[in-house]
């Protein structure tokens, strides 16, 4: 057989749907296959900030309802490929809704792809499915793993689902971004960049988490490539920039992108935890949700890594984006967002 050479600059001909497409990824991913010839169909809830890119088509469903999904499927005919993006994303929240989502509607999905016999079908995880400790170099094929969070445990379960139907035969390819980010991003950047702006940054445990930043472009890339190479189906591919750096690394990089002060205050993880506790137990009681949960006071203090080196021998992955390259075009969107609005730093 001859060696598989992925086309950045093209996909296979077809219609493409992608769930989640009003979402941070997923209108980067609409945006990306569009530019490669392929027909795009969103689904979401509600139809992105942003209008798709000519020729994409969004349409409103509740993933939740298969019927109403198996209704899409039918008017769109036979797909090229299928991108599962959407989900519960959050520290905080039920159980019940978050399985609502990530396994229970994620079931329906796939099964309604495989069923409508979609040629490739991607449907995307997290690392945070290998839970909080994930030791050294975790990768793609390190199992799934529960550690009581609600997002982490159920999206662990859905990749349990797609696990399930590939033993079936269902082509299906498994991706797990790492934690994405970007102009854009609502956990990375945008709710970051508004905390420290107020002077409500803080880091726990000296900020030494490991961060297992992962630019949007290069998670796109990523599933560009599950989409197409042979060798994607059936695996579970862990996809990030690389490297890690910690938290303050990170937020650090970030608030001298923006032009803001730098963050420097810390509490112990121990400290954090007793204060996420509290802020539950109130939000329980009033209603709103906690600006720190206990959940994710042990998600920015895990100091596993994460080795993509599978991905990028199997598949040719490359992630071109580095932290650099990555803070520079942040750095510029902020000052073009900046110079539409009139705002100052």
């Amino acid at each position: 057989m001859a060696e598989h050479r992925f086309d950045p600059q093209s996909l296979a001909a077809g219609t493409y749907l992608v769930t989640g497409a009003a979402g941070f990824i997923g209108q980067a991913l609409c945006q990306a296959i569009a530019v490669r010839g392929g027909h795009v169909v969103g689904v979401d809830l509600r139809p992105p900030a942003a209008p798709l890119p000519d020729g994409a088509r969004f349409v409103a469903c509740d993933l939740r309802e298969r019927a109403a999904f198996e209704a899409v499927l039918r008017q769109t005919g036979p797909l090229a490929g299928a991108v599962h993006l959407a989900a519960k994303l959050g520290d905080w929240g039920s159980r019940t809704a978050f399985a609502a989502i990530n396994v229970h509607a994620t079931r329906a999905v796939l099964e309604a792809l495989h069923d409508a016999a979609c040629a490739r079908i991607v449907h995307v995880s997290t690392i945070a499915a290998m839970g909080f400790d994930p030791g050294e170099s975790a990768r793609g094929d390190s199992l799934p793993v529960l550690c009581d969070d609600p997002y982490s445990d159920t999206k662990a379960e859905g990749e349990e689902v797609a696990r399930g139907l590939i033993a079936r035969g269902a082509p299906i390819a498994i991706v797990r971004p790492g934690d994405v980010y970007g102009l854009g991003s609502e956990p990375w950047v945008e709710r970051p960049l508004r905390m420290i702006e107020k002077g409500q940054m803080l880091f726990v445990g000296g900020g030494d988490g490991h961060f297992a930043h992962t630019h949007v472009d290069n998670v796109v890339h990523a599933l560009l490539l599950a989409l197409d190479h042979p060798a994607a189906v059936g695996r579970c591919w862990l996809a990030a920039d690389g490297p890690w750096c910690t938290y303050r690394a990170y937020f650090t990089r970030l608030a001298e992108a923006a032009g803001l002060p730098v963050p420097t205050r810390s509490v112990p993880r121990a400290v954090g935890m007793a204060l996420g506790a509290t802020l539950e137990a109130a939000a329980s009681v009033a209603g709103f949700t906690p600006p720190i949960t206990r959940m994710a006071v042990r998600y920015v203090t895990k100091m596993g890594s994460y080795d993509i080196a599978p991905t990028v021998a199997a598949l040719g992955y490359t992630p071109k984006v580095t932290l650099d390259e990555g803070m520079r075009r942040i750095a510029q969107g902020l000052q073009w967002r900046r110079e539409a609005t009139g705002a100052t730093p």
